[in-house]
């Protein structure tokens, strides 16, 4: 009996990474629930044995998948705010931001069927872990820009907060006008009263 190839820490990685990138696209395009294993594996050309040696389940890879986008997408809103420590740049990152949600609706609507169905397998310690916690990085993204607020912290975060929640109603914006645009109008508005 021919014994089973064993995957070097290089193929490993690769293969983790091509996993969550197809993993990301099936998020985005199926949904959880109708992306399988198989498909991802045949997708990725490897068997389902391979995959079973790298996630024990397939909510371990859609979890990895989504705390990947998360530290991507933080880390993309402290580049901009490092590299323009300004309202504008500001702005710009809470621009950035919403366009990121548009394109992943589970990263921030996470009340339907089909991320509950994901959640529910999860243990406690990984939802605790899903769960950003957004007044932090708030703090940590004025620190990194450099800024100094007008009004007071907490209510601060509450307009971004609720600026960034105009997301939900893209449905009922976008049949009468552009929803970027007018997301972009109000986080620059927002903004430049938020700021000194």
């Amino acid at each position: 009996m021919p014994s089973k190839p064993v995957l070097s820490d290089t193929d490993k990685k690769a293969i983790r990474q091509k996993l969550e990138e197809l993993c990301e696209e099936c998020w985005i395009t199926q949904g959880y629930k109708k992306t399988s294993i198989k498909n991802l594996c045949d997708r990725s050309l490897i068997s389902i044995g391979t995959f079973y040696t790298l996630y024990p389940t397939k909510e371990d890879l859609f979890f990895e998948t989504i705390i990947n986008i998360q530290r991507r997408l933080a880390e993309k809103v402290l580049d901009i705010n490092k590299n323009s420590q300004t309202k504008e740049g500001f702005a710009q990152s809470m621009k950035k931001l919403f366009r990121e949600y548009d394109s992943k609706p589970f990263l921030y609507n996470v009340n339907t069927p089909d991320f509950q169905s994901f959640a529910a397998k999860l243990p406690e310690e990984m939802i605790k872990k899903i769960k950003l916690d957004s007044f932090d990085f708030f703090r940590q993204v004025i620190h990194t820009a450099n800024l100094s607020l007008k009004i007071e912290e907490a209510q601060a975060y509450g307009i971004l907060s609720a600026l960034l929640s105009t997301i939900s109603a893209k449905e009922t914006l976008s049949a009468t006008c552009d929803y970027f645009a007018v997301f972009d109008f109000m986080a620059d508005k927002l903004v430049a009263e938020i700021f000194v």
